[in-house]
């Protein structure tokens, strides 16, 4: 990354991270409910929960990354960067800074989206596929969040799929017409979504099904704990999804305020030790350097 580019890089970054750390401060720190003690009993599974679902997702972005020029520690550094963020910042409104700081570490921001939106699509997925297990099994009400969820999916994968035809199409339609300013611009974005569906399709090349499978391990955590935590005042399938709605700032969550309490902590402790461990072994590569 170049000089000036990194001086901006670092600037954003210091910004979004100063909101996101003055929103944590407003929305998590500051207020304290009377009517909901602290439950030591609790501490422990929420602690392991938060550990277990962030290794997997740590583990999902690097599959997803698996093969681009970015190097095991650097990917861990970027989700122990990113994710707290995405936590904390409302309406899911941090993962537009995922998209950038992937892309900027990559050296093309249309890799940098591909790569976010495909861990969110395989997430969003994962968690309707819960949705329905958990309805099957235990019964209750299907959260109309997740028709949402699965209305988007099935949107996504009808473009995914449909998109090579309709290229195709309208190429051959725009190449036999008159050039004009509109038609080449309309030539332009569609050579720009070919290369967003073949970047798609070189990111899956056969781990779709295992981005899948650690996004369904990560929910399976999360929700097991809510499940094992499940007080008598409310079903599960109503706990879900409640700690589901107030994860897209609709609705307010005990569960989830400690899970994001307990994620900023794991992640700036986990970005603690990453760097600690470069400046070591950059020392070292030093050290060689003036023993030579």
């Amino acid at each position: 990354m170049k000089a000036g580019r990194k001086g901006i890089y670092n600037l954003i970054n210091i910004l979004v991270l100063g909101i996101s750390a003055g929103w944590f401060i407003a929305a998590y720190v500051l207020p304290v409910d009377p009517a909901v003690p602290a439950d030591p009993v609790r501490i422990p599974v929420v602690v392991l929960t938060v550990v277990l679902v962030h290794m997997v997702k740590a583990g999902r972005l690097y599959l997803a990354l698996y093969g681009l020029d970015m190097k095991h520690g650097a990917c861990m550094k970027l989700y122990c960067k990113v994710t707290p963020v995405s936590v904390v910042l409302p309406w899911k409104l941090g993962e537009f800074f995922r998209i950038y700081c992937c892309g900027a570490e990559l050296g093309s921001f249309l890799k940098g989206g591909v790569i976010i939106l495909l861990d969110r699509f395989f997430d969003t997925m994962a968690l309707v596929t819960m949705i329905v297990l958990l309805w099957l099994f235990s019964g209750g009400m299907i959260p109309p969040l997740a028709y949402v969820l699965l209305a988007f999916l099935g949107l996504v994968f009808f473009l995914y799929l449909a998109y090579p035809g309709m290229q195709e199409v309208w190429k051959k339609n725009l190449l036999s017409a008159k050039a004009t300013p509109h038609r080449l611009s309309m030539l332009k974005l569609l050579d720009t979504l070919g290369r967003v569906h073949g970047e798609i399709r070189a990111v899956l090349g056969g781990r779709g099904i295992l981005l899948y499978l650690l996004s369904m391990a990560a929910w399976g955590v999360e929700i097991g704990s809510l499940a094992f935590l499940q007080g008598t005042e409310e079903s599960i399938g109503e706990r879900v999804a409640r700690y589901l709605y107030a994860a897209v700032g609709i609705e307010d969550s005990v569960e989830l305020k400690r899970f994001v309490v307990f994620t900023i902590v794991l992640l700036i402790f986990a970005y603690g030790i990453i760097k600690l461990a470069e400046l070591i072994a950059a020392s070292r590569r030093e050290a060689k350097k003036g023993k030579a």
